[in-house]
Protein backbone atom coordinates (compact mmCIF):
# COMPACT_ATOMS: atom_id res chain seq x y z
CA UNK A 1 0.00 0.00 0.00
CA UNK A 2 0.88 3.65 -0.86
CA UNK A 3 1.46 5.83 2.28
CA UNK A 4 -0.77 8.00 1.46
CA UNK A 5 -3.67 4.94 1.34
CA UNK A 6 -1.98 3.61 4.76
CA UNK A 7 -2.45 6.93 6.82
CA UNK A 8 -6.31 7.20 5.10
CA UNK A 9 -6.40 3.39 6.65
CA UNK A 10 -5.15 4.39 10.25
CA UNK A 11 -7.63 7.31 10.41
CA UNK A 12 -10.54 5.82 9.09
CA UNK A 13 -10.04 2.94 11.72
CA UNK A 14 -9.66 5.41 14.24
CA UNK A 15 -13.05 6.86 13.41
CA UNK A 16 -14.66 3.23 13.31
CA UNK A 17 -13.40 2.24 16.49
CA UNK A 18 -14.89 5.72 18.23
CA UNK A 19 -17.96 5.06 16.64
CA UNK A 20 -18.07 1.37 17.99
CA UNK A 21 -17.45 3.10 21.97
CA UNK A 22 -19.95 5.70 21.31
CA UNK A 23 -22.34 4.11 20.23
CA UNK A 24 -21.69 0.71 22.08
CA UNK A 25 -21.74 -1.23 18.86
CA UNK A 26 -21.92 -4.98 19.55
CA UNK A 27 -23.38 -4.67 22.83
CA UNK A 28 -24.40 -8.06 24.50
CA UNK A 29 -23.15 -9.50 21.32
CA UNK A 30 -22.22 -12.67 23.08
CA UNK A 31 -23.76 -13.40 27.02
CA UNK A 32 -21.86 -11.21 29.28
CA UNK A 33 -19.79 -9.67 26.94
CA UNK A 34 -19.76 -6.49 25.03
CA UNK A 35 -17.09 -6.78 22.01
CA UNK A 36 -17.35 -2.33 21.98
CA UNK A 37 -15.48 -2.72 25.54
CA UNK A 38 -12.49 -4.92 23.71
CA UNK A 39 -11.45 -1.26 21.61
CA UNK A 40 -8.68 -0.42 23.43
CA UNK A 41 -7.08 -4.04 23.79
CA UNK A 42 -7.47 -3.99 19.77
CA UNK A 43 -5.91 -0.74 19.23
CA UNK A 44 -3.01 -1.55 21.35
CA UNK A 45 -2.55 -4.97 19.14
CA UNK A 46 -2.70 -3.08 15.59
CA UNK A 47 -0.98 -0.16 16.92
CA UNK A 48 2.10 -2.58 18.03
CA UNK A 49 2.21 -4.24 15.19
CA UNK A 50 2.18 -1.28 12.84
CA UNK A 51 6.01 -0.25 14.88
CA UNK A 52 6.97 -3.73 15.36
CA UNK A 53 6.24 -4.55 10.99
CA UNK A 54 7.68 -0.46 10.43
CA UNK A 55 10.90 -1.33 12.64
CA UNK A 56 11.20 -4.31 10.83
CA UNK A 57 10.98 -2.97 7.34
CA UNK A 58 13.78 -0.50 8.34
CA UNK A 59 15.93 -3.28 9.57
CA UNK A 60 15.65 -5.34 7.04
CA UNK A 61 16.92 -2.04 4.71
CA UNK A 62 13.37 -2.16 2.24
CA UNK A 63 13.72 1.21 0.51
CA UNK A 64 16.63 2.41 3.03
CA UNK A 65 17.54 4.96 0.13
CA UNK A 66 14.29 7.07 0.42
CA UNK A 67 14.07 6.46 3.99
CA UNK A 68 15.93 8.93 6.53
CA UNK A 69 18.66 7.08 8.39
CA UNK A 70 18.66 6.31 12.16
CA UNK A 71 20.52 8.68 14.42
CA UNK A 72 22.30 7.24 17.24
CA UNK A 73 20.21 5.25 19.52
CA UNK A 74 16.69 6.29 17.79
CA UNK A 75 16.34 2.76 16.49
CA UNK A 76 16.20 1.38 19.68
CA UNK A 77 14.24 4.25 21.51
CA UNK A 78 11.29 3.23 19.01
CA UNK A 79 11.49 -0.31 19.64
CA UNK A 80 11.11 0.00 23.43
CA UNK A 81 7.54 2.23 22.70
CA UNK A 82 6.82 -0.35 20.62
CA UNK A 83 7.76 -3.19 23.80
CA UNK A 84 5.45 -0.45 26.18
CA UNK A 85 2.52 -0.98 23.56
CA UNK A 86 3.01 -4.13 23.37
CA UNK A 87 3.00 -5.07 27.67
CA UNK A 88 0.10 -2.41 27.57
CA UNK A 89 -1.88 -4.50 25.66
CA UNK A 90 -0.87 -7.62 27.31
CA UNK A 91 -2.37 -5.68 30.92
CA UNK A 92 -5.32 -5.12 29.07
CA UNK A 93 -5.69 -8.78 28.11
CA UNK A 94 -5.44 -9.67 31.54
CA UNK A 95 -8.09 -6.38 32.60
CA UNK A 96 -10.67 -8.29 29.97
CA UNK A 97 -9.94 -11.92 31.25
CA UNK A 98 -10.56 -10.60 34.95
CA UNK A 99 -13.41 -8.28 34.11
CA UNK A 100 -15.19 -11.72 32.01
CA UNK A 101 -14.81 -14.23 34.71
CA UNK A 102 -15.88 -11.39 37.19
CA UNK A 103 -12.96 -11.14 39.42
CA UNK A 104 -11.70 -7.83 40.35
CA UNK A 105 -9.02 -6.53 38.00
CA UNK A 106 -7.19 -3.79 40.50
CA UNK A 107 -4.52 -5.07 41.43
CA UNK A 108 -3.72 -8.19 39.33
CA UNK A 109 -1.60 -8.95 36.44
CA UNK A 110 -3.18 -6.64 34.31
CA UNK A 111 -0.85 -3.76 36.31
CA UNK A 112 2.05 -5.50 35.50
CA UNK A 113 1.42 -4.85 31.34
CA UNK A 114 0.30 -1.33 32.58
CA UNK A 115 2.88 -0.49 34.38
CA UNK A 116 5.45 -1.00 31.79
CA UNK A 117 4.23 0.98 29.20
CA UNK A 118 5.37 4.79 30.51
CA UNK A 119 8.53 3.29 32.07
CA UNK A 120 9.26 2.00 28.08
CA UNK A 121 8.08 4.81 26.28
CA UNK A 122 9.40 7.29 28.84
CA UNK A 123 13.38 5.55 28.41
CA UNK A 124 12.12 5.41 24.63
CA UNK A 125 11.53 9.40 24.18
CA UNK A 126 14.68 10.02 26.13
CA UNK A 127 16.76 8.10 23.53
CA UNK A 128 15.33 10.16 20.87
CA UNK A 129 17.81 12.78 18.60
CA UNK A 130 18.63 15.57 21.20
CA UNK A 131 20.14 19.49 20.00
CA UNK A 132 23.49 19.39 20.01
CA UNK A 133 24.40 22.40 21.61
CA UNK A 134 25.04 21.69 25.05
CA UNK A 135 23.54 25.02 26.48
CA UNK A 136 20.26 24.03 24.30
CA UNK A 137 19.87 20.68 25.89
CA UNK A 138 19.97 22.30 29.30
CA UNK A 139 17.54 24.48 28.54
CA UNK A 140 15.11 21.92 26.85
CA UNK A 141 15.65 19.91 30.08
CA UNK A 142 15.19 22.62 32.04
CA UNK A 143 11.90 23.47 30.47
CA UNK A 144 10.61 19.74 30.77
CA UNK A 145 11.64 19.61 34.71
CA UNK A 146 9.54 22.66 34.85
CA UNK A 147 6.61 21.31 33.34
CA UNK A 148 6.93 17.60 34.98
CA UNK A 149 6.74 19.33 38.54
CA UNK A 150 4.35 22.18 37.60
CA UNK A 151 2.04 19.11 36.40
CA UNK A 152 3.08 16.47 39.11
CA UNK A 153 1.70 19.74 41.51
CA UNK A 154 -1.53 20.63 40.06
CA UNK A 155 -1.94 16.48 39.80
CA UNK A 156 -0.94 15.96 43.68
CA UNK A 157 -4.06 19.05 44.17
CA UNK A 158 -6.18 17.20 41.62
CA UNK A 159 -5.63 13.39 42.29
CA UNK A 160 -2.14 12.47 43.74
CA UNK A 161 -2.92 14.16 47.08
CA UNK A 162 -6.53 12.71 47.92
CA UNK A 163 -5.00 9.08 46.83
CA UNK A 164 -2.17 9.14 49.16
CA UNK A 165 -4.94 10.76 51.91
CA UNK A 166 -7.20 7.86 51.46
CA UNK A 167 -7.12 4.35 53.36
CA UNK A 168 -6.34 1.84 50.85
CA UNK A 169 -6.83 -2.05 51.47
CA UNK A 170 -2.68 -2.95 50.61
CA UNK A 171 0.18 -0.80 50.15
CA UNK A 172 0.73 -2.08 46.74
CA UNK A 173 -3.06 -0.98 45.66
CA UNK A 174 -1.51 2.72 46.86
CA UNK A 175 1.11 2.28 45.13
CA UNK A 176 -0.10 1.47 42.07
CA UNK A 177 -3.03 4.08 42.68
CA UNK A 178 0.25 6.70 42.93
CA UNK A 179 2.20 5.29 40.10
CA UNK A 180 -0.47 5.55 36.87
CA UNK A 181 -0.76 9.59 37.49
CA UNK A 182 2.35 9.85 38.14
CA UNK A 183 3.22 8.14 34.90
CA UNK A 184 0.81 9.75 33.06
CA UNK A 185 2.36 13.46 34.07
CA UNK A 186 5.77 11.58 32.60
CA UNK A 187 4.05 10.91 29.29
CA UNK A 188 3.06 14.69 29.43
CA UNK A 189 6.32 16.37 29.85
CA UNK A 190 7.96 13.52 27.88
CA UNK A 191 5.34 15.61 24.98
CA UNK A 192 6.40 19.33 26.18
CA UNK A 193 10.05 17.94 25.88
CA UNK A 194 9.66 16.18 22.54
CA UNK A 195 7.88 19.43 21.06
CA UNK A 196 10.45 21.69 22.02
CA UNK A 197 13.16 19.57 21.45
CA UNK A 198 11.47 19.69 17.69
CA UNK A 199 13.30 22.89 16.96
CA UNK A 200 16.73 21.47 16.95
CA UNK A 201 18.65 20.79 13.56
CA UNK A 202 17.62 17.41 13.75
CA UNK A 203 13.90 17.44 13.76
CA UNK A 204 14.47 19.88 10.38
CA UNK A 205 13.94 16.28 8.44
CA UNK A 206 10.30 16.24 6.89
CA UNK A 207 10.15 12.39 8.54
CA UNK A 208 11.52 12.83 12.24
CA UNK A 209 9.15 16.41 12.32
CA UNK A 210 5.71 14.55 11.31
CA UNK A 211 6.39 11.55 13.57
CA UNK A 212 7.18 13.86 16.48
CA UNK A 213 4.13 15.19 15.91
CA UNK A 214 2.04 12.24 15.35
CA UNK A 215 3.70 10.92 18.66
CA UNK A 216 3.07 13.65 20.69
CA UNK A 217 -0.36 13.42 19.80
CA UNK A 218 -0.86 9.82 20.65
CA UNK A 219 0.86 10.37 24.10
CA UNK A 220 -1.50 13.20 24.77
CA UNK A 221 -4.49 11.04 24.07
CA UNK A 222 -3.31 8.07 25.71
CA UNK A 223 -2.43 10.13 28.88
CA UNK A 224 -5.82 12.23 28.70
CA UNK A 225 -8.08 9.20 28.79
CA UNK A 226 -5.71 7.27 31.86
CA UNK A 227 -5.60 10.64 34.01
CA UNK A 228 -9.59 10.65 33.34
CA UNK A 229 -9.88 6.89 34.36
CA UNK A 230 -7.62 7.70 37.36
CA UNK A 231 -9.81 10.24 39.14
CA UNK A 232 -13.39 8.60 38.02
CA UNK A 233 -12.05 5.55 39.46
CA UNK A 234 -10.81 7.30 42.46
CA UNK A 235 -14.28 9.21 43.03
CA UNK A 236 -15.74 5.48 41.98
CA UNK A 237 -17.86 7.08 39.08
CA UNK A 238 -16.07 5.43 36.36
CA UNK A 239 -18.11 3.46 33.67
CA UNK A 240 -16.25 0.88 31.09
CA UNK A 241 -17.02 1.06 27.61
CA UNK A 242 -17.67 5.10 27.65
CA UNK A 243 -16.01 8.16 25.84
CA UNK A 244 -13.60 8.12 28.37
CA UNK A 245 -11.56 4.98 26.60
CA UNK A 246 -11.08 6.73 23.61
CA UNK A 247 -8.08 8.12 24.41
CA UNK A 248 -6.52 4.73 24.84
CA UNK A 249 -6.95 3.25 20.91
CA UNK A 250 -6.74 6.00 19.89
CA UNK A 251 -3.80 6.93 21.16
CA UNK A 252 -1.86 3.59 20.52
CA UNK A 253 -3.41 4.01 16.54
CA UNK A 254 -1.25 7.17 16.74
CA UNK A 255 1.67 6.22 18.07
CA UNK A 256 1.72 3.28 15.24
CA UNK A 257 1.17 5.68 13.09
CA UNK A 258 4.16 7.37 14.27
CA UNK A 259 6.12 4.93 13.52
CA UNK A 260 5.30 3.74 10.48
CA UNK A 261 5.66 7.62 9.28
CA UNK A 262 9.09 7.60 10.48
CA UNK A 263 10.10 4.56 8.68
CA UNK A 264 8.44 5.84 5.76
CA UNK A 265 8.27 9.10 5.20
CA UNK A 266 10.77 9.59 1.70
CA UNK A 267 14.16 11.43 3.19
CA UNK A 268 14.75 15.03 3.04
CA UNK A 269 16.91 16.96 0.18
CA UNK A 270 20.13 18.29 1.81
CA UNK A 271 18.79 21.43 -0.21
CA UNK A 272 15.94 21.67 1.88
CA UNK A 273 17.46 21.12 5.33
CA UNK A 274 19.66 23.93 4.42
CA UNK A 275 17.10 25.95 3.41
CA UNK A 276 14.88 25.17 6.83
CA UNK A 277 18.58 25.46 9.19
CA UNK A 278 18.75 28.65 7.54
CA UNK A 279 15.11 30.00 8.37
CA UNK A 280 15.49 28.95 12.53
CA UNK A 281 15.41 31.03 14.97
CA UNK A 282 19.31 31.07 16.72
CA UNK A 283 18.50 33.76 19.11
CA UNK A 284 17.62 32.72 22.62
CA UNK A 285 14.29 34.15 22.65
CA UNK A 286 10.63 32.65 23.35
CA UNK A 287 9.41 30.18 20.87
CA UNK A 288 5.59 29.56 21.08
CA UNK A 289 6.27 25.80 22.55
CA UNK A 290 8.09 27.59 25.51
CA UNK A 291 5.30 29.48 26.66
CA UNK A 292 3.85 25.74 28.08
CA UNK A 293 6.05 25.05 31.45
CA UNK A 294 4.73 29.06 31.67
CA UNK A 295 0.68 28.48 31.06
CA UNK A 296 1.38 25.27 33.49
CA UNK A 297 3.22 27.62 35.96
CA UNK A 298 0.22 29.95 36.22
CA UNK A 299 -2.13 27.33 36.72
CA UNK A 300 -0.07 25.92 39.42
CA UNK A 301 -0.08 29.46 40.85
CA UNK A 302 -4.05 29.53 40.48
CA UNK A 303 -4.12 25.71 42.13
CA UNK A 304 -2.52 27.12 45.22
CA UNK A 305 -4.38 30.03 45.54
CA UNK A 306 -7.09 27.63 45.51
CA UNK A 307 -5.33 25.28 48.05
CA UNK A 308 -4.42 28.02 50.60
CA UNK A 309 -8.05 29.97 50.67
CA UNK A 310 -9.97 26.45 50.91
CA UNK A 311 -11.15 25.53 54.41
CA UNK A 312 -11.15 21.81 53.45
CA UNK A 313 -8.87 19.13 56.39
CA UNK A 314 -8.05 17.42 53.39
CA UNK A 315 -6.87 20.39 51.07
CA UNK A 316 -4.86 21.15 54.40
CA UNK A 317 -2.90 17.74 54.76
CA UNK A 318 -2.18 18.20 51.42
CA UNK A 319 -0.61 21.72 51.18
CA UNK A 320 2.55 21.29 52.56
CA UNK A 321 3.40 18.89 49.69
CA UNK A 322 1.99 21.42 47.17
CA UNK A 323 3.76 24.24 48.47
CA UNK A 324 7.07 22.21 48.34
CA UNK A 325 6.54 21.26 44.61
CA UNK A 326 5.50 25.14 43.74
CA UNK A 327 9.00 26.06 45.40
CA UNK A 328 10.92 23.53 43.90
CA UNK A 329 9.37 24.61 40.04
CA UNK A 330 10.16 28.76 40.68
CA UNK A 331 13.68 27.33 41.85
CA UNK A 332 13.82 25.61 38.27
CA UNK A 333 12.78 28.47 36.59
CA UNK A 334 15.04 30.69 38.40
CA UNK A 335 17.83 27.96 37.25
CA UNK A 336 16.71 28.59 33.69
CA UNK A 337 16.42 32.52 33.67
CA UNK A 338 19.80 32.70 35.43
CA UNK A 339 21.73 30.62 32.40
CA UNK A 340 19.59 32.55 29.87
CA UNK A 341 20.66 36.06 31.41
CA UNK A 342 24.37 34.49 30.81
CA UNK A 343 23.89 33.01 27.80
CA UNK A 344 22.15 36.68 26.70
CA UNK A 345 25.66 38.46 28.09
CA UNK A 346 28.12 36.14 26.04
CA UNK A 347 26.12 36.48 23.12
CA UNK A 348 26.38 40.01 23.34
CA UNK A 349 29.76 40.12 24.30
CA UNK A 350 30.14 37.99 20.59
CA UNK A 351 27.46 40.69 19.22
CA UNK A 352 29.65 43.30 20.51
CA UNK A 353 33.25 41.56 19.21
CA UNK A 354 31.35 40.88 15.98
CA UNK A 355 30.59 44.15 15.25
CA UNK A 356 34.07 45.79 16.31
CA UNK A 357 35.40 43.29 13.38
CA UNK A 358 32.80 44.41 11.27
CA UNK A 359 33.97 47.87 11.50
CA UNK A 360 37.21 47.04 11.14
CA UNK A 361 36.83 44.81 7.93
CA UNK A 362 34.71 48.31 6.89
CA UNK A 363 37.25 50.09 7.52
CA UNK A 364 40.02 47.95 5.84
CA UNK A 365 37.70 47.93 2.42
CA UNK A 366 37.12 51.71 2.39
CA UNK A 367 40.81 52.06 2.40
CA UNK A 368 41.39 49.04 -0.44
CA UNK A 369 38.68 50.85 -2.13
CA UNK A 370 40.66 54.26 -1.91
CA UNK A 371 43.37 53.06 -3.06
CA UNK A 372 41.36 50.82 -6.19
CA UNK A 373 39.45 54.35 -7.23
CA UNK A 374 43.28 56.14 -6.88
CA UNK A 375 45.02 53.39 -8.71
CA UNK A 376 42.54 52.97 -11.83
CA UNK A 377 42.26 56.61 -11.93
CA UNK A 378 46.50 57.05 -12.33
CA UNK A 379 46.12 54.34 -14.97
CA UNK A 380 43.56 55.91 -16.90
CA UNK A 381 45.54 59.22 -16.99
CA UNK A 382 48.50 57.21 -18.12
CA UNK A 383 46.60 55.42 -21.04
CA UNK A 384 45.03 58.59 -21.89
CA UNK A 385 48.93 59.84 -21.98
CA UNK A 386 49.90 57.19 -23.97
CA UNK A 387 46.87 57.01 -26.33
CA UNK A 388 47.50 60.51 -27.28
CA UNK A 389 51.49 59.64 -28.08
CA UNK A 390 52.92 60.43 -24.89
CA UNK A 391 54.96 57.58 -24.92
CA UNK A 392 56.64 58.84 -21.79
CA UNK A 393 54.06 57.91 -19.73
CA UNK A 394 54.74 55.43 -17.89
CA UNK A 395 52.64 53.82 -14.45
CA UNK A 396 53.96 54.79 -11.12
CA UNK A 397 52.66 51.75 -8.88
CA UNK A 398 55.00 49.68 -7.17
CA UNK A 399 52.32 48.09 -4.56
CA UNK A 400 48.83 46.61 -4.20
CA UNK A 401 46.97 44.82 -6.08
CA UNK A 402 46.75 46.80 -9.44
CA UNK A 403 50.53 46.88 -9.36
CA UNK A 404 50.36 43.67 -11.94
CA UNK A 405 48.03 45.57 -14.00
CA UNK A 406 50.61 48.63 -13.82
CA UNK A 407 53.53 46.43 -15.25
CA UNK A 408 51.74 45.41 -18.27
CA UNK A 409 50.69 48.90 -18.81
CA UNK A 410 54.36 49.72 -18.62
CA UNK A 411 55.33 46.82 -20.89
CA UNK A 412 53.09 47.75 -23.38
CA UNK A 413 54.19 51.30 -23.43
CA UNK A 414 57.99 50.25 -23.66
CA UNK A 415 57.00 48.22 -26.76
CA UNK A 416 54.75 50.89 -28.39
CA UNK A 417 57.99 52.91 -27.53
CA UNK A 418 60.32 50.73 -29.57
CA UNK A 419 57.90 50.87 -32.38
CA UNK A 420 57.81 54.28 -32.79
CA UNK A 421 62.04 54.63 -32.44
CA UNK A 422 61.71 51.33 -35.38
CA UNK A 423 59.61 53.28 -37.27
CA UNK A 424 61.35 56.70 -37.62
CA UNK A 425 64.61 54.77 -38.00
CA UNK A 426 62.55 53.17 -40.99
CA UNK A 427 61.38 56.55 -42.30
CA UNK A 428 65.51 57.62 -41.92
CA UNK A 429 66.36 54.57 -43.55
CA UNK A 430 63.78 55.48 -46.47
CA UNK A 431 65.00 58.81 -47.02
CA UNK A 432 68.58 57.63 -46.80
CA UNK A 433 68.31 55.26 -49.48
CA UNK A 434 66.21 57.80 -51.58
CA UNK A 435 69.60 60.03 -51.41
CA UNK A 436 71.86 57.16 -51.70
CA UNK A 437 70.11 56.08 -55.05
CA UNK A 438 69.96 59.97 -56.29
CA UNK A 439 73.85 59.92 -55.32
CA UNK A 440 74.12 56.71 -57.35
CA UNK A 441 72.54 58.36 -60.29
CA UNK A 442 74.66 61.44 -60.83
CA UNK A 443 77.45 58.69 -60.32
CA UNK A 444 76.30 57.06 -63.65
CA UNK A 445 76.01 60.09 -64.94
CA UNK A 446 79.82 60.95 -64.62
CA UNK A 447 79.89 63.14 -61.92
CA UNK A 448 81.87 61.85 -58.45
CA UNK A 449 80.34 60.32 -55.69
CA UNK A 450 79.94 62.01 -52.76
CA UNK A 451 77.69 60.76 -49.69
CA UNK A 452 74.49 61.87 -48.66
CA UNK A 453 74.14 63.68 -45.31
CA UNK A 454 71.56 61.33 -44.53
CA UNK A 455 73.81 58.51 -44.87
CA UNK A 456 76.25 59.74 -42.61
CA UNK A 457 74.51 57.50 -39.57
CA UNK A 458 73.08 54.77 -41.72
CA UNK A 459 75.12 51.74 -41.69
CA UNK A 460 72.63 49.69 -43.08
CA UNK A 461 74.08 51.50 -46.30
CA UNK A 462 77.84 50.85 -46.18
CA UNK A 463 77.99 47.57 -48.06
CA UNK A 464 75.89 49.82 -50.93
CA UNK A 465 78.64 52.07 -50.71
CA UNK A 466 81.19 49.67 -50.46
CA UNK A 467 79.91 48.01 -53.40
CA UNK A 468 80.46 51.09 -56.02
CA UNK A 469 84.13 51.87 -54.54
CA UNK A 470 83.53 54.51 -52.44
CA UNK A 471 86.20 55.42 -50.43
CA UNK A 472 86.76 55.10 -46.89
CA UNK A 473 85.97 59.07 -46.19
CA UNK A 474 82.85 57.96 -48.00
CA UNK A 475 81.49 55.19 -45.37
CA UNK A 476 79.20 55.70 -42.94
CA UNK A 477 80.98 56.65 -39.56
CA UNK A 478 78.79 54.24 -37.75
CA UNK A 479 79.03 51.42 -39.99
CA UNK A 480 81.64 48.35 -39.55
CA UNK A 481 84.69 47.95 -41.97
CA UNK A 482 83.29 45.77 -45.18
CA UNK A 483 85.73 42.26 -45.33
CA UNK A 484 88.98 42.54 -47.15
CA UNK A 485 88.35 39.66 -49.59
CA UNK A 486 85.56 41.48 -51.38
CA UNK A 487 86.30 42.48 -54.49
CA UNK A 488 86.95 46.28 -55.69
CA UNK A 489 85.56 47.98 -58.86
CA UNK A 490 88.44 49.93 -59.03
CA UNK A 491 92.35 49.77 -58.09
CA UNK A 492 91.98 53.25 -55.93
CA UNK A 493 89.60 54.40 -53.60
CA UNK A 494 89.90 58.15 -55.72
CA UNK A 495 86.90 57.33 -58.13
CA UNK A 496 86.72 59.22 -61.32
CA UNK A 497 84.13 60.65 -63.45
CA UNK A 498 82.78 57.36 -65.77
CA UNK A 499 83.51 58.04 -69.15
CA UNK A 500 80.75 55.86 -70.22
CA UNK A 501 77.51 56.44 -68.56
CA UNK A 502 75.76 53.06 -69.44
CA UNK A 503 78.54 51.65 -67.55
CA UNK A 504 77.40 48.88 -65.32
CA UNK A 505 78.37 49.36 -60.94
Amino acid sequence: MSLRRTVTAIIGLELIIALIILLHIGENASPGVSLYKFTPLLGAIIGSCLTFFSIRKSALNISVERSEAWIGYEKAGWILVCLGQAMWGLGESFWRYYSAIGDPPFPSLADAGYMFFPALCFIGLVLQPNAKGRLERTLVALDSLIAMGALLAISWYLLLGAIAQSPATTSLAKFISLYYPAADVSLLSCVIFLLMRGHSQVYQATARRFSLFALGLGLCLFATSDFIFNLQQNAGTYVDGTWVDLGWPLGMLTIGLAAYLRCNLPRTAQEALEARRQNRVTYMGFRPVQLLPYILIFILFIVLILNVNSSDPAQAHIRFVLMLATIVVICLVLVRQILTIHENERLSHLQAASLQQIEEQAHHIAERNKELEEGIAHLKAVQTSLANGNLRARAQLQHGVLWSLASSLNLLADRLTNLGMAKRRLDLLHNALIDLSEAIARYRAGQGFKLPPSCANMPEVAPIVHAIGAPKSQLPTSAPLPSQDLPAKTPSWEISPMRNPSQSI
